[in-house]
């Protein structure tokens, strides 16, 4: 499971990045911020809608990079959602930042 922890409106496009669980719930203990957590995936949609790109950050063969990958479409979904909806970036995090995607 993943849990959405970065959402950053840039100049040309809006990204939305995810933390495995495990590390989510380790932050969330330890009374840090899910935004602390390692970020292991990030998607990022031109505010054009022309292009999308994902970022990742584990190894290969990694758990959490199988994870991560088998989300990419939750994730894209959600960027677009943002975007189609104009939500501004403090909207944004409201509405999905801790949301899980399993």
């Amino acid at each position: 499971m993943l849990v959405i922890n970065a959402i950053d409106f840039e100049k040309h496009h809006i990204s939305v990045g995810a933390t495995d669980y495990q590390r989510w719930i380790h932050d969330i203990k330890m009374e840090m911020s899910g935004a602390d957590a390692k970020t292991i995936v990030y998607v990022s949609l031109a505010k054009n809608g022309k292009s999308e790109n994902a970022t990742f950050h584990s190894l290969p063969g990694s758990v959490t990079r199988e994870v991560a990958m088998s989300r990419l479409m939750e994730l894209f979904d959600i960027a677009w959602a943002i975007k189609k909806k104009k939500l501004t970036e403090e909207d944004a995090r409201i509405l999905y930042f801790g949301k899980e995607i399993e």
